[in-house]
């Protein structure tokens, strides 16, 4: 995990492709046509590929991949002050197969910032959208460490809206930029809490319950009788093993070292049905397992066995199989 992984901008033209609201029909009922156009509904259509994603009604706006990316570039010179569209980078496009929602990370190329030596991460604006009405249009503030890519969504520094073309989207907008204010202030507030997870000791043993707590995986000894439940518990276990191993062994046995941990298994969950659709949930909830732990450690009468609770027993039944 000490050699930085190669790491190229991503092109966010790759989410920029044709899509468009078209009428529907259905047989005629008066036998003088052979269809009839419905009136209120449309349907949201990949151009490329034919393919459509949802069913609308005409009261729905379709806000393009490409329209979010423009927005986000307005919202990234409001948070960095005077950065200019040439001054971002697309860290990451995640996307499945389908196309029928992604994830855009873009960054701003020089805002970095270092909680030690030799440890830089940076802060990245997340455009959450979709075609198939699963996602609203949705920006979010995260950080990502470079050395391994992980990211985490960092607290409430978010926004979501429908109609972002509206006026009542745009003061929305204006006002997450409010909302998520210096943004070194931020990163400061990060530095931080990454040092109280420096600071306190994890054992290695008790990374596979920290997991199963921070992503609230539960199974019981029943598991067994489902299969493919059980090969899903197999590759995690395999997984936060072979990332224990790497992130205690360079780091140390820490908070810091769970919580890499914990975001590299967000970033590249296995065990998952959908990994591209976990992933941003993951990372969630990796970001308040952040403030929940420390704010657990913080009790004199801490203890991992108190904080476990059933979640030690999920990973005596994962670590069983």
């Amino acid at each position: 995990m000490t050699t930085d992984r190669a790491w190229k901008p991503r092109d966010p033209a790759e989410a920029f492709f044709p899509v468009e609201m078209r009428p529907l029909f259905m047989p005629a009922s008066d036998g003088l046509e052979k269809y009839q156009q419905l009136k209120r509904h449309f349907a949201v259509v990949d151009v490329e590929r034919q393919h459509p994603f949802a069913v609308v009604t005409d009261d729905y706006e379709l806000v393009t991949n490409k329209a979010a990316y423009d927005m986000a570039a307005e919202v990234m010179k409001k948070v960095f002050h005077t950065t200019q569209i040439g001054d971002m980078e697309c860290l990451n496009i995640t996307m499945p197969k389908t196309r029928s929602f992604c994830h855009i990370d873009l960054i701003h190329k020089t805002a970095d910032f270092s909680p030690w030596e030799r440890d830089k991460w940076t802060a990245f604006l997340r455009i959450s959208n979709s075609y198939n009405r699963t996602r609203l249009l949705r920006f979010e503030l995260g950080f990502c460490r470079w050395i391994c890519l992980n990211g985490i969504i960092f607290g409430s520094k978010s926004i979501e809206f429908s109609y972002a073309h509206t006026r009542r989207g745009m003061d929305r907008v204006d006002r997450f930029v409010e909302n998520i204010g210096d943004i070194r202030k931020l990163e400061t507030a990060l530095t931080e809490k990454l040092h109280q997870l420096k600071r306190y000791h994890v054992p290695e043993k008790e990374m596979l319950p920290l997991l199963c707590r921070a992503f609230d995986i539960k199974a019981t000894k029943d598991v067994v009788e489902k299969q493919r439940r059980v090969d899903d518990l197999l590759a995690l276990r395999d997984q936060a093993k072979s990332l224990t191993k790497a992130y205690f062994t360079e780091l140390g046995p820490h908070g810091y070292a769970a919580l890499n941990v914990l975001t590299d298994y967000a970033s590249r969950p296995a065990g998952v049905i959908a990994p591209e659709a976990s992933m941003h949930g993951l990372q969630q909830k990796a970001g308040s397992w952040m403030d929940d732990f420390i704010s657990a450690i913080k009790h004199p009468d801490f203890s991992f066995d108190r904080y476990l609770a059933d979640y030690r027993q999920t990973a005596e039944v994962i670590e069983s199989l």
